[in-house]
């Protein structure tokens, strides 16, 4: 895929978001965990945040659309190729909520509640989104 030059690309070098990156490489869906609570974190917090306790976990991978929009021209030129572009907010079966957008959706099929599972969009040979499609 070639990108549009204004592509805004992740930093997957950031300390803090580099497991994240990895696991999407990896096609895996990372979400921090509380050890002693269980609870999910999201966004990612730095490792000295409450002590070290948070470790990065798999999540399923599955969840709901919470919220959405649907991007009609004009839009920014870096995705223009994606319109209508539907972007979305996931929540998690773990329950953080994660900002997306859909693929393979046709914007009269979105609905709040709608099942969604992640997939993954490689765009560089560093940096891969989630990105969501219907369940």
């Amino acid at each position: 895929m070639t990108l549009h030059p204004d592509y805004p690309l992740p930093d997957t070098a950031d300390p803090v978001m580099a497991p994240f990156w990895a696991g999407c490489r990896d096609g895996k869906l990372l979400i921090q965990r509380d050890k002693e609570s269980g609870a999910y974190h999201w966004p990612p917090k730095p490792g000295y945040w409450k002590r070290g306790r948070l470790q990065w976990v798999e999540a399923s991978g599955r969840g709901v659309i919470y919220s959405y929009v649907v991007a009609y021209p004009p839009f920014l030129p870096a995705f223009a190729h994606r319109l209508p572009h539907i972007l979305v907010i996931v929540q998690l079966d773990e329950g953080p909520r994660l900002v997306g957008y859909m693929i393979d959706t046709a914007p009269q099929q979105m609905r709040f509640g709608m099942p969604v599972r992640v997939a993954f969009e490689p765009l560089t040979d560093d940096a891969t989104l989630p990105v969501w499609r219907p369940e």
